[in-house]
This record gives C-alpha cells, structure tokens and sequence, in this order.
C-alpha cells in the first residue's frame, strides 16, 4: 500500500497555536473558508471528515489560483451534552475535550486538510471575544432577562415549541418518548430563567437582507427552505443562556455567575474570533461558511441577525451540504453502520476517500457510502491515471528523446516531419485545446463547492490520452533497416507526439489534481520527476515544462506508485 496511517499521521504539523491571539490582514476579497466547528461530544465521523475536505478543496484551489486565501476549522467544546459525555468517561470536561479535539487534529493530518487555524471554543482568545461580543449585543439593548418554557433537546442543544414536536416511540425501549420532528432528537419539558436575544426584532431586516442577496444561502432549495421559514411565521426571541446549576461547562455570562452562555452563541463567535476580533472590528472579511443542512437556522437565521445587532459585516454566503448514509440510512452505532474516515483512510488512503467523496458528493441531497465504491475509486485511479503514466515513461518509447525531438523542432516542427495525419493532428489538438482549457474550464464549479462535474472533466483526460496510444499504435512506429530514412523520421516523429501529447496531458492534469488528492498528485509527479518548483498553475499547460522524465526508470509495465489493495471483507 502507498501510505500507512503512521506515516500520514506525521505529514504536517498545524501552522497556528491556539494560544495566541493574532491579528489577520485579510482583504474583504480574500476567500475565507469556515467549516462548522464540530461537537466534542464523541470522535469524527465521516461526516466531519467531508466538510473537511470539501472546504480544503475549494481552498487549495483559489490559492492555486493565485487568490488570497484563510481557512478556518475546529472544535466546539462547550455544552450540556459534552458536560454529560466527560461525566460519563470520568473525566474532567477540558480533558475530555483535549482528547476528542486531538483527534478531529489528528483526521485533519491525516486527510492533509491545510487549514490556517484549529480554533477551539476553550481557546482563551475565543473566550476574550465571546465575551466582548456578549457585551456589545448587550449595549445595544438586544439582551433581556426573562423565563423559558419549552421542550428542550439535549442533543441538539435547542429548545422547540409544541409545533415543532411529535410523539414517538423509543427504538431501543419501545417506549414512547417526545422529539423533534426536524432532527427526531428527544426533547423533554423544561422551564428556567434565561437570557434571551430579540431575535423578532430582526426578521424584518433579515427578510429585507436576503431580497437584496438572493445568493446568499446556496444550493437554492435551502435558500427557499429558510426564507419561508423567515415569512411564515414569527420568529420568537432566542434564549441564549441556561442556569449554571444545570450547565457547569459553558462560558460565563458577563457579571452573572448563575448563567452560561448558550453554546450556539458562543460558538458561532468563532467566525469572527479567527480574524482577530475584539481588537479587529473595521473591514471583518466576509466568509464563506460551509455547513451541513442540520444547522442552517443556526448559520442563516441566528447568526446574522447577532452580525446585525452587533453592526459588523454579514457573511459572504452560506453553503449547505447533505449528509452521509449508509445504504439510504442514518448512521448510527446502534445501527452498526457507522464509517469510521480514519480507519477507511488507513486501509485505502486519505486520497481515495477525498476522491470518492467529491465525485460522488453534491451539495443539493444526501449521499450514500459504500465501502465498495472507494475501493472502485481508488481501483479506477490506478487503472486510469497511473497505468497511463507508465505505459508511456516505459522503456519502449524512451519519452526523454521524446521531449528532446519537442525541444528541437517543436510542436509545430514535428507535424511538418509527419506524413499528413488530419485525424491525429484533429485528435491531439482537441486535447491539448481540452488539458488548457481545464483550469477555467472547472473553475466556477471548484469554487463554489460543485466537485462532480470538474473531476469528471479531470477523468476524461486519462480516457482520451488512452484512446490516442489505442488509435495510433505508437509502439508499431519503430525504426526499420527496411525503412528509407525519411519514412523512419517521420515514424520517430510522429511516434514522439502521440507519447507526448499523452504524458505531458497527465503531467498538467497531476498538477491541478493536488487541489483534490494532493498525496496522490505529489507521488505521481515524483515518479514523473516534475520539479518541486513547476507544479504551479502556469505550468498546468502542455509543453510549459520540457524538462522532466530524466532518468525515470520504469520496471516493468503495470509496475505503478499506488498499489491496489483487496476490497476488505
């Protein structure tokens, strides 16, 4: 196998300390990039592991690109239900967090996830703004005490009304229990003094806010979702904080020791603590907030009206994403369908996971896992991408003398030494015309989350390089004593650009394949010894780099850098 989880597991150390406060210099175009901050309340799962690599994706390629980026991911560690979860395991709830955040670390590292920051909603910078934040909304007379009655989720940390609960029964006990009907969690009745935040004095503004900005929620049916949501009924008042005797692990509400803060708004904060808020309050860069379709009311109600009343920016856009399922079902251990990214990352590489993920991912419904389908990914992967590359770095086309005919006589040079060939020459210019067109080619879809319909152009490239040696037979095209020496010239050369337009087509493809699997794409353009310092988009163009391929040994054909392993049983 070509990677070990050890081996992954020590790729790449974080490059900020979560200590620190420090301040960023972002422009208000910068691309910043927010996952969810993820609940510690047990270790990731596949889910997690998605929005991950979704955003790192999308990240990698407007840098790539050349555009100012910040990426931002981490962990939520306040909360009832983490409070319940360290009681359980015995331990104090900052141990329990540290344990479980390092290990949403540990499956960033092993994805090679390439985020700016790892905020923790424990870091003291974060709780320095939360409270600032707190304190800001409060001036603004957004704050008022009162007393809360609903029925109250322990899981989704979320009180709903009568509405919004159904009966139903309990699949272990068989019981009959109250839960919601959006997320099917259990609710109880409860009733206690709060903080509550005037989030009805705002639905007019927000309505108003998403008119003008009917791209602000994407895909489209969750835009709609939330703007009926917003004009069919009135929203009521959010409460924002719970009674210390019931919630110990939470931040302190400011001069109140017998309340903590809400842990939804404590940790929607963290968008704004990354950037260096309180100290930076003037030109905040508008994010682009990832996140998944359990907590869009969150994301798209609660979080810019907070935006609003506090007078800072609102974000760029919000981009919701399905889930995953596992034969058209929720995972769940109950259920024993749980897929562990982590354990399938050890066994069949990060990269197969990322690429089975974003070919088969769209942001518009939920998707389906099968352990089968990134065995069949990383299979095709090999067969297609790899096999191409050896096949044409093999002893019998020496592609060293290949470039060195390119360099000489160029492009042009070789087809004038050809016998006339329109359908090659047709063939191979519609190929190189597609490999250049490919970075502006996939660019909107990239950047706005859509990966299917881009790696599927990416796909097609190593299908018609393939198609090409199949058609023209390269290796028939050899130097015979029978041959005058113009036919074996014009052999050579036309042997020189079929191989040529193949490789060189999978050298630019394997650049801007780093975006997608960047693990993949590096030991493929070690094996095709492609400098370190010409991977860069301006090299993803045939013939913008001639000087690879030197002394590349091949073994033997089908002898390939990745592996393949057996499906596991």
């Amino acid at each position: 196998m070509l990677f070990n989880h050890q081996e992954v597991l020590v790729s790449r150390t974080s490059r900020f300390i979560g200590s620190l406060t420090i301040k960023r210099c972002l422009s208000k175009n910068a691309n910043y990039i927010t996952t969810p901050i993820f609940y510690v309340n047990a270790k990731p799962h596949l889910g997690h592991f998605y929005s991950m690599t979704l955003a790192d994706v999308q990240n990698r390629w407007m840098k790539f690109n050349n555009r100012e980026t910040f990426f931002t991911t981490g962990t939520d560690e306040h909360g009832l239900k983490v409070q319940l979860a360290a009681q359980k395991a015995g331990l104090p709830p900052k141990q329990f967090c540290d344990g479980l955040s390092e290990k949403f670390k540990d499956l960033a590292r092993i994805g090679e996830i390439e985020y700016d920051r790892f905020i923790r909603t424990t870091d003291p910078d974060h709780i320095k703004a939360v409270t600032s934040f707190w304190n800001v909304v409060q001036k603004t007379g957004c704050i008022y005490e009162g007393q809360h009655s609903g029925w109250y989720s322990i899981s989704d940390e979320a009180f709903y009304t009568d509405t919004d609960v159904e009966e139903a029964l309990d699949e272990k006990t068989g019981k009959k229990m109250m839960v919601s009907k959006e997320t099917g969690s259990e609710v109880i009745f409860q009733s206690e003094d709060n903080y509550f935040f005037r989030i009805s004095e705002f639905q007019d503004s927000l309505i108003k806010f998403y008119n003008s900005h009917p791209d602000f929620v994407q895909p489209q049916k969750y835009y709609d979702q939330v703007m009926h949501e917003l004009t069919s009924e009135k929203l009521p008042d959010l409460s924002i904080s719970r009674p210390s005797s019931r919630l110990e692990w939470g931040i302190k509400v400011p001069n109140n020791d017998d309340q903590k803060m809400y842990v939804w708004f404590d940790a929607l904060v963290n968008y704004i603590t990354s950037l260096g808020y309180p100290e930076v309050t003037d030109n905040l860069t508008p994010a682009s907030h990832l996140v998944g379709k359990d907590i869009t009311r969150f994301h798209c109600i609660y979080w810019p009206i907070f935006l609003m009343a506090a007078k800072l920016p609102m974000p760029k856009r919000i981009v919701v994403h399905g889930h995953w399922l596992m034969d058209g079902r929720k995972m769940s251990k109950s259920r024993g369908n749980v897929a562990d990214p982590v354990d399938i990352s050890a066994y069949y590489d990060a990269d197969a996971l990322r690429l089975f993920m974003m070919r088969n991912a769209t942001l518009t419904s939920d998707c389906d896992y099968s352990e089968v389908k990134v065995f069949d990914t990383r299979n095709e992967f090999i067969d297609k991408f790899c096999n191409m590359v050896m096949r044409g770095l093999s002893k019998s086309f020496n592609y060293e003398s290949s470039l060195s005919l390119i360099k000489k006589s160029s492009l042009k040079g070789i087809s004038e030494h050809m016998e006339p060939d329109e359908s090659l020459e047709k063939d191979v210019t519609d190929l190189f015309d597609t490999v250049n067109g490919l970075p502006s080619s996939i660019d909107a879809d990239v950047s706005n989350f859509i990966m299917p319909p881009a790696l599927e152009q990416i796909w097609d490239i190593p299908r018609r390089a393939n198609m090409l040696f199949e058609k023209y037979k390269p290796w028939e095209l050899k130097e015979k004593v029978t041959n005058s020496d113009a036919v074996n010239s014009a052999n050579l050369n036309r042997r020189a650009l079929i191989v040529f337009a193949a490789v060189d087509s999978m050298r630019c493809v394997f650049i801007l394949l780093q975006c997608f699997a960047p693990l993949y794409a590096k030991k493929l353009l070690d094996t095709m010894h492609v400098s370190k310092d010409r991977r860069s988009l301006k090299y993803a163009r045939i013939g913008a780099d001639l000087d690879y391929a030197n002394d590349v040994k091949i073994k033997k054909h089908g002898s390939v850098p990745i592996v393949k392993v057996d499906l596991r049983k």
